[in-house]
């Protein structure tokens, strides 16, 4: 891992909101001399230390400091634009981050090997009346050497892997960079922007108090003028700033803090869960009573933003919508068939019908022509289609409540900022509660994505139509069981006649509920838009062909160099599942396209072959059947010292079936070392293996059964990860008879 910056922040220096003000045409490069002067130029006592703290060598690296520094000046112009005078909001901001780390071994070393950074970038509008947005980013690194001497790492030889006119970016290799150096680096990015919006000079920040490195000195300084006005959160115990005021009414928020601790747990963690943070937005905005450096006055952000979404849903009534109802009539013979199917038939038909009109009808009519797997990425923000179900749900007399529920990925309800750290979804009431949840084309009626699952909601019942009066409660999301998300894999094997040491693999996969990872990168619209129309449609009430458009014409040019790359696709998944590229990859095809409740699953195959499985040993072959199940990665000795509870991504199965063709003339030896049987309170582990004529079929099975563990239970989950561990570096003998 390379260090990547795509939000950079930090360090104290007076540079001021001023840079973009220079007369003259300064050029980057004397303003990256300029800010290189600056920062060097700063002697902070942290900066300037060379050893550690007795017993911090034995630590990968060790960020001695760390320093954030943000200057924002927003003020509001009028400027004419449209043939009218209207007001905007010009802010000038300085974000600047500076770093010292020591390198104490390969691990760390590749990962500060290099930076990546957005060089510059201009959405600058207009050409005599001037909309500006302008960033650049400067960045300056030097290295310590164990003897004291400086290096200065000339950043002109950096790399740029996008150069176009107003947009570049940057890379830049830390050439005599080596373990026991220190490497000091900063990255300033100076922006100008305007904007029209009521509520302009917008920044957020996101700083969580801690690293996979220890650090010696954190500090946090922000200053902006007195127009602008700040909100901020202080969550999971994470301290407060200490607050200045100038003179002229200019804020200052500041932080320093000693010693923070390395976070050795990565995985399956939920940093906004489990760490302190402080989450921090700056604007023209008048303050809302809310939070005001970090005090909490008239109301809590949880429950004003629940007050926002009850306001969101009352303006609905101005709205027009699709009357889904007389749509789903059509899907019916007779009035009477409508009114006697089953509330779930009925409800699946709306969750369906809405979801070909979004995601399919309304892309397909988008200007321009919108294709490949790119598309499948899209989504509808939940607070919209709920609102306009909720319509449909309220015309057919059907009991429901809106949830609101913060994912289990970002902040907890109770540390909710802002109404957009909430998601909302449908709970619809009856013998049996079912859910429609809106993150993407891919998820089914009735389907719960797993970052909802197990999770605390607020629960808000409209009491009429018009949305002016709810009820409010709270109510907690089921957790799907593990039996619901499942991937299945059946492989045949055979080694290759010709060369016994390269295989050739027959694989096909099913994946249910969360486990449907590979289905928007394996498909495109064409492939099952056809089948959720199927769906929703009556089979005598299917529409007949209709002539292609020049606008069908371009979408039909367009998806076929999409489809193109799908087979880059294929090999990527089968790379990423056995950590090597696949050879003479043929007949890959999705089987199944899991687009909707209907037929839920998804499954796709393919035939490659591949190296590095089998090692000849004289007349025998040495077949590392272990592998066959992809790469895994073992618990390394770190990870198995937890100190926080566990959040899985789901609860789930993973199984194999693989069938591996003996060669003729061999037998089998170190089958019965395979089979192994684990059971506990956090999951199974199931391997079964035997000879059958002429394969060897191995059955392996593992289970989590939770979709969290508490950190007591983490012995148990080791259990069942070090058992998988082990066999997937198992292998099998086949020897010359």
């Amino acid at each position: 891992m390379n260090k990547i910056f795509t939000l950079c922040i930090a360090l104290n220096l007076c540079f001021g909101p001023t840079l973009f003000a220079q007369k003259g045409d300064a050029t980057y490069a004397q303003k990256a001399a300029e800010i290189q002067a600056k920062v060097w130029g700063d002697k902070a006592p942290e900066f300037e230390v060379k050893t550690l703290p007795a017993g911090m060598e034995k630590e990968s690296a060790v960020i001695i400091a760390e320093y954030t520094n943000v200057e924002q000046a927003s003020n509001s112009r009028y400027k004419f634009a449209f043939a009218a005078s209207t007001s905007a909001t010009r802010t000038n901001r300085v974000t600047t981050y500076r770093e010292r780390v020591k390198i104490n071994d390969k691990a760390a070393l590749d990962d500060y090997s290099s930076l990546s950074y957005q060089k510059s970038l201009d959405r600058t509008q207009g050409l005599i009346n001037k909309t500006y947005n302008r960033k650049d980013t400067y960045i300056g690194v030097k290295l310590i050497k164990p003897d004291g001497k400086e290096v200065i790492v000339n950043t002109s030889e950096e790399v740029l892997t996008k150069n176009e006119d107003k947009d570049k970016r940057g890379k830049l290799a830390i050439p005599g960079l080596e373990v026991g150096d220190i490497m000091d680096y900063y990255t300033c990015k100076v922006e100008l922007v305007e904007d029209y919006a009521d509520k302009g000079g917008n920044s957020k920040y996101l700083f969580v108090l801690g690293s996979e490195y220890p650090i010696l000195s954190y500090q946090l300084n922000l200053q902006y003028n007195s127009k602008v006005t700040v909100n901020y959160i202080n969550a999971n115990k994470a301290p407060e700033f200490k607050e200045t005021t100038a003179a002229n009414g200019d804020k200052t928020y500041s932080l320093k803090l000693s010693n923070l601790p390395k976070y050795d747990d990565k995985l399956w963690t939920s940093s906004l869960r489990q760490y302190p943070y402080i989450e921090f937005n700056a604007s023209l905005e008048k303050s809302r009573g809310t939070f005001f450096g970090g005090k909490k006055k008239e109301m809590s952000r949880l429950d004003e933003a629940i007050k926002n979404y009850k306001q969101f849903f009352e303006l609905s009534k101005r709205y027009m919508f699709t009357d889904y109802k007389s749509d789903i009539k059509k899907y019916f013979d007779s009035g009477k068939d409508f009114k006697a199917a089953p509330q779930d038939t009925l409800m699946r038909i709306l969750y369906d019908k809405w979801k070909y009109s979004m995601y399919i009808t309304a892309f397909d009519n988008m200007a321009g022509v919108y294709v490949g797997t790119k598309r499948n990425k899209a989504r509808v923000q939940g607070r919209y289609a709920v609102m306009e179900i909720a319509h449909t749900l309220f015309d057919m007399e059907i009991d429901f409540d809106v949830l609101l529920v913060s994912p289990r990925t970002t902040s907890s309800l109770e540390n909710v900022f802002q109404e957009g750290d909430m998601e909302a979804m449908i709970r619809i009431n009856g013998d049996k509660k079912t859910y429609m949840c809106f993150d993407d084309v891919f998820t089914q009626f009735n389907e719960i994505p797993e970052q909802y699952q197990g999770e605390d909601a607020i629960v808000l019942t409209p009491k009429k139509r018009n949305f002016d009066k709810f009820e409010e409660s709270r109510a907690t999301i089921p957790v799907v069981p593990a039996k619901e998300n499942y991937l299945a894999s059946k492989m045949n094997v055979s080694l290759l006649p010709g060369n016994m040491q390269k295989i050739s693999i027959e694989r096909t996969i099913t994946e249910s509920g969360a486990m449907r990872g590979d289905q928007a990168d394996l498909m495109l619209t064409p492939d099952f838009a056809p089948v959720l129309k199927d769906v929703v449609t009556a089979d005598n009430k299917k529409e007949k062909k209709v002539k292609l458009t020049k606008l069908g014409m371009e979408i039909a040019s367009a998806t076929a160099k999409a489809r193109e790359e799908l087979t880059d696709n294929f090999k990527n998944e089968i790379s990423g599942e056995f950590g090597q590229d696949p050879q003479n990859l043929t007949k890959y095809a999705v089987t199944n396209v899991g687009i909707s409740s209907v037929s839920p699953e998804f499954g796709f195959t393919g035939t490659f072959e591949m190296d590095n499985f089998v090692k000849r040993a004289g007349n025998n072959y040495i077949f590392e059947a272990g592998k066959l199940i992809g790469l895994y990665n073992k618990i390394d000795d770190k990870q198995r010292d937890r100190k926080i509870d566990v959040y899985m991504p789901c609860a789930r199965t993973i199984s194999y079936d693989i069938n591996i063709a003996v060669p003729k003339g061999y037998q089998v030896k170190g089958v019965d070392e395979l089979n192994q049987q684990l059971k506990n309170e956090t999951g199974t582990l199931s391997i079964v293996a035997k000879v059958t004529g002429g394969s060897l079929n191995i059955q392996v099975s593992r289970t989590y059964a939770h979709n969290f563990e508490k950190l007591a239970q983490w012995p148990k989950l080791l259990e069942i990860m070090d058992g998988i561990g082990n066999f997937s570096s198992q292998k099998v003998l086949f020897e010359k008879i």
